[in-house]
């Protein structure tokens, strides 16, 4: 692949075809289960993914249909997408944390034809809704079968699915070819769903040519990958545009090989595997390294002694290259013992020693958690990218060991292109940028300006041509984990409640949601303890009704009004809500407690002696 000037040729399932034939005995994948490591040749990936596909199209599966997948990060997933992507359909990712009413709207917006769950967890929500689906006509069981449905839609296992493939073919030699000669690069491959809670969900939608021209950015992050096998671990849900990115449409075009475990493996499975390529959303640094300095702090005196003199040196080193001032020959020479003898070992303990460039995005990430990895000689780095651009346009693609605050630059292709709107606005050109939001031209229309994706974060660039983001236009909340969340149907839900004269969802780069409420007269008509539990008993409603990163996990009660004189409302009476998380920080930190970004942080920093 030349970086700079690729283009697609053929679809993602032409892709696997070529590999297959070309290496059908090498290494495609593979997955952790049980305790057990298995491997999938690129032969056998193709194998499975024809009599897939071939048992979707014997249930009437056609060019341009829908089908959803909710699963977590497992080969199965992967079959799935590009068996749909074979008959010309596009897959949808759906998160197992969804709630049934989400399951619905997104199979209703989506008209989804097929749905395909992990265990009887996901085939029982969709059981729950089906009746409410009108297009739905097939729903199969990866672990399980299916439970009761309505008569119009047919259920049936993951085995019995492939078992019909098998069967299921006209006079061609080679069906799978057959069908996937059938598709377009331009043909819509996946719908990423970005605000399910907004009650008009927003299905981003990527081609194969815009998902191809996505992996090339990526694979601008490790360039390596096209000549030399690096190892992932994917535990990520890949309903979510960065992990499927990654472990499902990267390898296809790199010698990228991805491991598939359960997000409650993934520690044994780092452990194992040690990757040599890794794209986390902040929080999984944060805890890791929360994790690692408190092994060193239980460590016996001697090895603190030598731990502390390591840091000294790599402290010292991180300025320096910050700066771009080469150390000194001696520091270099301490720092060189520092990382053999101390950090590698230390990061060993959770897999992370052969990795030596990491990558972050999808959420604000705490300067010192970049620092912390940078010191023990983790070149992390930070990028942009969004769902609708599903790779990365800006990243430090050839700037080792960058300063915290910045995510970089431009991708190194003239076709990807970033400017700055009058008000501050970051807007975006690439080719790489999704083919529009299903079944909503409205929405796809207004985010385009002269051919410009309005990208909805402010941005400013230094002279040197660095980008860093500065804030957002629109009000949404992004979690530690990277999930984008839409307060305002949330708060609308509190304030049904009599109770409840206005709430405040906060959450901004936090590990969870909580909220602030602001009682209504009525209300504070009621002792403390009373109006307590039932202020709790409306946020339990309304979390009943929604998806796990959603959900409120505390409250406080606002000791006052809201007052537009401290800038906490418009002139109209609207909420300002940074004003408001600014007035109430002290309330809201208590909610949230010690964090490790604080402990990470007063880590960073010298010791005295």
């Amino acid at each position: 692949m030349d970086l700079t000037n690729f283009e697609p040729t053929r679809t993602l399932p032409g892709l696997l075809l070529d590999r297959a034939n070309r290496e059908p005995d090498a290494v495609a994948l593979r997955y952790w289960r049980d305790g057990v490591m298995q491997t999938i040749t690129w032969r056998t990936y193709r194998d499975r993914v024809r009599d897939l596909a071939l048992g979707l199209v014997a249930h009437g599966v056609r060019h341009g249909d829908r089908v959803a997948v909710m699963s977590s990060a497992r080969p199965e997933w992967v079959f799935a997408a590009l068996a749909v992507q074979s008959v010309g359909g596009a897959v949808i990712g759906v998160y197992p944390t969804n709630s049934p009413a989400e399951i619905e709207q997104l199979l209703e917006h989506s008209e989804a034809v097929a749905f395909i769950g992990e265990t009887t967890t996901e085939l029982g929500k969709v059981a729950e809704v089906a009746a409410h689906t009108p297009k739905l006509r097939l729903v199969v069981g990866i672990e399980a079968p299916p439970p009761e449905l309505p008569e119009v839609i047919k259920g049936t296992t993951w085995e019995a699915l492939c078992e019909e493939g098998t069967q299921y073919a006209d006079d061609s030699a080679d069906p799978l070819s057959a069908l996937v000669a059938g598709g377009s690069l331009d043909d819509a491959a996946v719908l990423f769903y970005t605000s399910g809670s907004t009650g008009v969900p927003k299905g981003v939608t990527h081609s194969h040519r815009t998902l191809q021209h996505s992996v090339q950015t990526f694979i601008g992050l490790y360039p390596q990958i096209l000549s030399h096998e690096h190892d992932v671990v994917g535990f990520l849900p890949l309903a979510h545009v960065a992990p499927a990115l990654v472990s499902v449409f990267a390898p296809l075009l790199s010698r990228l090989v991805v491991t598939y475990c359960r997000i409650g493996d993934y520690e044994d499975v780092l452990r194992l595997v040690r990757p040599t390529a890794v794209l986390w959303p902040p929080r999984f640094y944060e805890k890791i390294a929360g994790e690692l300095i408190s092994q060193t702090e239980a460590w016996p005196r001697l090895r603190r002694y030598a731990y502390d003199a390591a840091m000294w040196a790599g402290r010292r080193v991180a300025e320096r290259r910050w700066s771009r001032r080469r150390p000194s020959v001696l520091l270099r020479i301490a720092y060189a013992a520092a990382l053999r003898w101390v950090f590698l070992p230390l990061r060993a303990t959770a897999g992370m020693d052969r990795i030596r460039v990491a990558y972050t995005a999808s959420a604000a990430m705490p300067e010192s958690v970049i620092a912390i990895w940078q010191i023990w000689g983790l070149d992390l780095r930070e990028n942009y990218g969004l769902t609708e651009t599903a790779g990365c346009p800006i990243a430090h693609f050839d700037q080792p060991f960058p300063r915290p605050g910045f995510i970089g630059r431009e991708f190194p292709d003239p076709r990807f292109q970033v400017k700055v709107a009058d008000d501050g606005e970051m807007l975006l050109r690439a080719p790489l940028l999704f083919a529009g939001y299903w079944r909503n031209p409205a929405e796809t229309e207004a985010v385009f300006e002269d051919g410009w994706f309005r990208t909805g974060d402010l941005m400013e660039r230094t002279p040197q041509g660095d980008i860093r983001l500065i804030g957002r236009k629109k009000d949404v909340i992004i979690t530690r984990g990277g999930k984008t969340i839409h307060p305002q149907p949330i708060e609308t839900r509190l304030k049904e409640s009599s109770l409840i004269n206005e709430a405040i969802v906060v959450g901004d780069a936090r590990k969870y949601l909580t909220v602030l409420l602001e009682p209504s007269t009525t209300a504070g008509a009621r002792s403390a303890e009373v109006l307590a539990e039932r202020l709790r008993a409306e946020v339990a409603r309304v979390n009943a009704d929604l998806a796990r990163v959603e959900q409120l996990k505390d409250f406080r009660v606002l000791p006052r009004s809201l007052e537009a004189e401290r800038g906490e409302r418009t002139a109209n009476g609207k909420i300002k809500r940074n004003a408001v998380v600014s007035s109430f920080a002290a309330l809201i930190d208590d909610m949230y407690g010690a964090n490790d970004d604080v402990a990470i942080a007063n880590h960073v920093r010298s010791r005295p002696n």
